[in-house]
């Protein structure tokens, strides 16, 4: 990059420990994270998000919908999927309980995943795996969709959002 030949470096993994190990020695321009800062994991809010937004690090998330979980929801039983992977029973509860809350509140699971992974200032894109067109329209539809702040407060006060995590 300094010598000119080439005009970003970029860094796609799923781990934040590798990630700030390589912020410790490198400068990189992007970062694409996967899964790791999502409704149900906030792993990388600490302290990646707040170094790449200090270092003007450009940040897309991938796996916000934790292979699965998150879009699916709980109603797939044994077929709920998280981290490439069957979602541990601490997952589908830790999910069923965001789902209760969405319920009452009138607030769709995929919506809330959607606009709570893009509220964060040091996140820039998130990219969806759709596989059909059906899948690509639902999720601008939940992007579009209204949540009542007091879904967001209702995460917070049942120890479901950590108080540092911003919400739309």
């Amino acid at each position: 990059k300094h010598e000119g030949l080439v005009r970003a470096v970029g860094l796609g993994v799923n781990d934040v420990a590798v990630v700030l190990e390589v912020l410790r020695e490198a400068e990189i321009d992007a970062l694409m994270l996967a899964g790791r800062y999502s409704l149900l994991d906030h792993g990388a809010l600490p302290a990646l998000l707040p170094q790449c937004q200090a270092r003007g690090v450009h940040l897309a998330l991938g796996g916000v919908f934790n292979s699965g979980l998150l879009a699916a929801g709980t109603r797939g039983g044994a077929l709920a999927r998280f981290d490439y992977a069957p979602a541990a029973r601490g997952w589908i509860e830790r999910t069923a309980q965001i789902e209760a809350l969405g319920e009452r509140l009138g607030v769709p699971l995929r919506a809330a995943a959607l606009q709570f992974a893009l509220a964060h200032p040091a996140v820039e894109i998130v990219m969806l795996g759709a596989r059909t067109p059906h899948e690509w329209q639902d999720a601008q539809a939940m992007l579009r969709q209204p949540i009542d702040p007091a879904f967001w407060q209702a995460l917070r006060g049942a120890g479901l959002l950590p108080p540092a995590a911003p919400t739309p």
